[in-house]
């Protein structure tokens, strides 16, 4: 019998004053790599980044109400940010440590947008402000309801889609990713906001910028199903 390939999933963490702060991280993000043939795991921030990778399969990078500093994308903050520096450094830590294991990687929202600075890209601060005739990414309505569509702009190297695809998706996010020579652009929204990229070096690191844990598109058990069969590969090769 084939063991389940080990997911670690990174959380959010709130602003309870110590000792009452809490990691927390939506059940549906577990229930979608457990959907998917995973076995979740939750990994709490810490130094222990080798540890951690050494004992997964594949990682998955949450998203959250948050931004990353632009310094680290080559920028200057052109607003005032909320921002988790601890979250992030552990999060860059663990990218950074799956890229040179070629172990999979899918980010989503947030994410994505720290893959794509991980591999040298950069990032849209504001879209409603920088991108002329912008949809609303981050809209009032629930994110179990679908909110625009997607095209998909090329072949993937890891996903059973095909260009010119489109999906009705849905969309929690202010800021984006912009185009690089290290991800090719997999997916764009109507008013050319990158949506999903992959990496062109790398087994499979993938991201997407809206939340296929919610189930709203048929792209994303597509997107589920392609990451736990490579983190399959993995374990297997692993061993």
């Amino acid at each position: 019998m084939r063991s389940l390939p080990r997911i670690g999933i990174t959380p959010d963490v709130n602003d309870l004053a110590a000792p009452e702060t809490e990691y927390v991280v939506r059940r549906n993000y577990a229930d979608a790599v457990t959907n998917a043939g995973g076995l979740p795991f939750i990994l709490p921030y810490g130094e222990q980044v080798d540890e951690y990778l050494e004992a997964v399969d594949g990682l998955l990078v949450t998203g959250g109400v948050f931004d990353i500093n632009p310094v680290l994308y080559r920028q200057t903050a052109r607003k005032q940010y909320v921002m988790k520096p601890a979250r992030t450094d552990f999060e860059r830590a663990l990218i950074k440590g799956a890229l040179s294991r070629s172990m999979p990687i899918l980010g989503i929202c947030n994410g994505m947008q720290l893959l794509a600075v991980c591999l040298g890209g950069e990032l849209v601060q504001d879209i409603p402000t920088e991108v002329d005739g912008a949809l609303e990414h981050k809209p009032e309505q629930s994110a179990s309801l679908p909110h625009h569509e997607i095209e998909i702009r090329s072949d993937s190297l890891h996903f059973a889609t095909l260009d010119g695809d489109i999906h009705r998706v849905n969309s929690v996010h202010h800021q984006s990713v912009l185009p690089n020579e290290a991800y090719q652009t997999l997916a764009l929204s109507p008013d050319g906001v990158v949506e999903a990229i992959e990496a062109k070096n790398h087994s499979f690191a993938v991201g997407v910028q809206w939340h296929p844990e919610y189930g709203v598109a048929d792209i994303d058990k597509i997107i589920f199903a392609g990451f736990i069969a490579k983190a399959l590969d993995y374990s297997e090769r692993k061993k």
